[in-house]
């Protein structure tokens, strides 16, 4: 198996699915850069099992800024960082972010879940936007917005896999003040409200998706159907999160064939735009 191939058979099935439609070179640092925010990710997400996470996880911020080739972590960014020096800040952002992201971190209302999503996800848009061949400043915020609406799916998705950790991410505000750990209880006053939150939850992504998706056009033209590919896949999710007024029990995927059938649906789309005549104004 190929190193690249190595590495994404690590990483999300819908990230895999997305890069069949990049070329060998993105590819590759596509799951460099992945596999590395995957590992940040999992190393902050088990915090009762490592009473060291929060000095490791400096450390590793630090290692990055630095360029550090002998943090086991950050040695194979290293060539990363000599092809995309933009990534240098954006990567130790991330790492931070998933440092602050601790069991007593509260989200009181769309601000401060806008702020949390841009920092373990946002970033990553960042890190993924020049690897993908952007290069114009105006894409930037494009490519945040796709992270923060991707992440806002995990949210909604992991209501119920968040609370057995003791984490909620939907603002406060939006839950009327009910506790929901009544949710795991299948409380019948806690789940409407719940529900409500998370619909908006699946709204406010939805608005990021589509000014993520507007600017498509910032990246390498190879790379941008496989972002687009990642995006409605990733977007699908959200669409299986509530079943008949109420929240899925279990975790909501979207199928491979689904998945096939919606890239071939959006390239016989793309096919047929691009035969239609071009009118000027």
């Amino acid at each position: 198996m190929s190193g690249e191939m190595r590495l994404i058979s690590k990483a999300g099935k819908t990230f895999y699915f997305a890069t069949l439609w990049l070329d060998k070179r993105m590819r590759y640092d596509a799951a460099l850069a992945y596999d590395f925010c995957r590992t940040v990710d999992d190393i902050a997400d088990a915090d009762p099992a490592r009473p060291d996470r929060d000095e490791f996880l400096r450390g590793v911020c630090d290692a990055v800024l630095s360029r550090d080739g002998d943090h086991p972590l950050v040695r194979p960014l290293i060539p990363l960082l000599a092809r995309y020096p933009e990534v240098c800040e954006p990567l130790a952002a991330l790492v931070e972010a998933c440092r602050e992201d601790v069991s007593t971190l509260r989200i009181k209302d769309e601000a401060d879940l806008e702020r949390y999503a841009f920092g373990v996800a946002g970033n990553v848009g960042l890190i993924m936007y020049p690897i993908l061949g952007g290069r114009s400043p105006q894409g930037r915020a494009h490519a945040a917005d796709l992270g923060i609406a991707m992440q806002c799916t995990n949210i909604a998705r992991d209501v119920f896999e968040d609370l057995e950790r003791g984490r909620v991410y939907m603002p406060s505000a939006w839950l009327a003040g009910c506790n929901i750990q009544g949710l795991r209880d299948d409380s019948v006053t806690v789940e409407p409200v719940v529900v409500g939150a998370v619909q908006k939850l699946l709204r406010f992504a939805d608005e990021r998706y589509a000014h993520g998706l507007a600017g498509l056009h910032y990246l390498a033209p190879q790379s941008q159907f496989a972002i687009k590919v990642a995006a409605r896949c990733y977007a699908a999710i959200g669409e299986r999160v509530i079943r008949n007024g109420r929240l899925a029990r279990e975790r909501a995927v979207v199928p491979f064939t689904h998945k096939v059938v919606m890239a071939c649906k959006m390239g016989l789309f793309a096919r047929q735009e691009s035969r239609l005549p071009h009118v000027s104004s």
